[in-house]
């Protein structure tokens, strides 16, 4: 079932992607980056079991999130591009406030259907704190990564795929290692971060190989 509930997913980001960069461009781009970066947030909070291997949930989404920002690197002017990365780092801290902040609302007498947010979020606070700066970094780092990659191989393929190859890893320990440390073994830990790497980068080649069939033109300005 979750990998069905994945497919869809992936199709959904996938068109959604398209779509909005269709529709509304370096705009739309923008939207779809932040927008993905705010769900994969909120997916972060939790685990799945896909086939026999566990990993994050919001492997499609960040992923797609990542694409996003590739296509903003090849549409839009770089000093442009952090501005709307350090954008999507306000929006994540807000979020992440907000977050915090709604945990403590008293439920109504007469509400009956209200999921318990403090276990939640203030169970595991520390990806209200982690997500943010990893996301933040990982985004600055493949701004950097994916401009020297580019100026030897000029392929979008070959571009987002080593691009990743190299963040897919930073990330993956930097934020495994900060959220669960001393409450997962090092053994469970090793195990999340390759699988939920492996799943992400095999998703990175999907979005790499449809970025050579849907986005064939340039429109940087």
């Amino acid at each position: 079932m979750n990998g069905l509930i994945y497919l869809c997913i992936l199709t959904i980001s996938i068109f959604s992607i398209y779509i909005a960069s269709k529709l509304l461009g370096k705009l739309g781009l923008a939207i779809t980056f932040i927008g993905m970066s705010f769900i994969s947030f909120i997916l972060a909070f939790k685990y799945i079991t896909l086939s026999t291997i566990n990993l994050n949930a919001n492997c499609v989404t960040y992923i797609t999130m990542f694409t996003a920002l590739y296509l903003l690197l090849e549409t839009t002017d770089k000093k442009e591009v952090k501005e709307i990365t350090a954008l999507n780092f306000i929006m994540n801290i807000f979020s992440a406030v907000m977050l915090f902040l709604m945990t403590y609302h008293k439920q109504s007498l007469t509400d009956t259907i209200s999921i318990n947010m403090k276990n939640i979020f203030i169970g595991n606070y520390k990806i209200l704190i982690i997500y943010p700066l990893t996301t933040l970094i990982s985004n600055y780092l493949l701004i950097w990564m994916y401009d020297k990659i580019k100026k030897l191989y000029d392929n979008p393929f070959i571009t987002t795929v080593t691009t990743y190859l190299l963040i897919g890893v930073i990330e993956g320990i930097f934020y495994t290692i900060l959220v669960y440390d001393k409450i997962l073994n090092y053994k469970t830990m090793i195990l999340i971060i390759l699988s939920t790497y492996m799943i992400r980068l095999i998703i990175t080649v999907i979005y790499s190989l449809l970025l050579t069939i849907f986005f064939k033109k340039k429109v940087k300005q």
